[in-house]
């Protein structure tokens, strides 16, 4: 019953994206994205699938400085696998983060790391969705009228809400430990409350791992957004860089709604509204969208080749014979 459960909610999803991808190609004249796609130089493609591998690599290296602050006794060659692996597999599976479910499976090695593992994951997504909204935030501070106000004002109340988080964390912290320990000491619901939220700022307890991740997400942010603008201007979409950091975001946020198959549809539809905004045709938007998803996609069979040979078994083995 359950694997008929998940077979109709991918289905469903499934026939989302066709439905999103028929709508929107309705709309346009298909030869030009045809056309379009030709536009762009092999430099601009080239250029774009190195920094995208790029950005993977130190999302990697992010994702191994967060599971061994864990507590995970893992090496970097075999998260960079395990990573990879989850890249081949966010492709395929519904929605945009599918893949994350293997890696916390990869990751774990008995029920009681399976909550650590899962944590990793939600914490580096966090980290790279908060690095994209300080870049767009901060590119909506600096160009007033980037987007229009509505826009604006969500990308940057987001970015301004995450930095208040960060720096009222620990006073956050501080007040939970003394509640959990004085009025609500006798509570097991505020203890279980207290205890995740203990989880969630373990990074305010190590500066140099949280200053590390938060580096490395801005970086490889930047690199990915780079690498959208150079398809962009191949297909000569006269938008300066900075709009491209304060819409990205809003589009990646699209992308895990679960509604649709790796977002498939949704961002799309999402390129042709924001950059229908600043007057490019549905068609350039459409093939950005689609070449932008290309090379995700061309990366993403790295990590089908690695779980293909069974990468990932053998670096695993490999550890256990050493540790016994």
């Amino acid at each position: 019953m359950k694997g008929l459960r998940g077979i109709v909610r991918f289905s469903i999803r499934a026939l989302v994206s066709a439905l999103l991808l028929i709508w929107l190609f309705s709309r346009i004249d298909a030869r030009k994205v045809l056309h379009s796609f030709s536009l762009i130089p092999f430099e601009a493609w080239a250029l774009a699938f190195f920094l995208y591998i790029l950005s993977q690599v130190l999302s990697s290296i992010r994702w191994y400085v967060i599971v061994t602050t864990l507590g995970f006794r893992k090496s970097f060659f075999t998260i960079l696998k395990y990573y990879f692996v989850g890249m081949y597999f966010n492709l395929f599976l519904p929605t945009a983060i599918g893949g994350d479910v293997l890696k916390v499976f990869f990751l774990a090695r008995g029920k009681e790391s399976k909550l650590k593992a899962g944590f990793s994951i939600f914490s580096d997504r966090i980290f790279g969705f908060w690095a994209m909204f300080v870049l767009g935030g901060t590119a909506c501070l600096t160009h007033p009228g980037l987007l229009p106000w509505k826009w604006q004002f969500l990308v940057v109340s987001i970015f301004l809400s995450s930095i208040l988080f960060a720096i009222f964390a620990p006073i956050l912290r501080g007040i939970l430990r003394v509640l959990s320990n004085g009025l609500f000491k006798k509570s097991t619901l505020f203890k279980a409350i207290f205890q995740k939220v203990e989880a969630l700022l373990i990074f305010w307890k190590h500066p140099v791992v949280l200053f590390k991740a938060l580096f490395l997400s801005i970086i490889l942010q930047l690199c990915g957004m780079y690498g959208a603008y150079l398809l962009g201007k191949g297909l000569l979409i006269p938008l300066n860089f900075d709009f491209y950091l304060a819409v990205i975001p809003l589009i990646s946020v699209l992308t895990i709604i679960p509604i649709s198959v790796s977002g498939i549809g949704l961002r799309e539809g999402g390129f042709a509204l924001f950059f229908g905004i600043r007057n490019v045709p549905m068609e350039k938007a459409i093939t950005l969208s689609l070449g932008v998803f290309a090379i995700q996609a061309i990366s993403a069979l790295v990590g089908g080749g690695f779980y293909i040979l069974g990468a990932h078994k053998e670096v695993e083995e490999g550890e256990n014979a050493l540790k016994k």
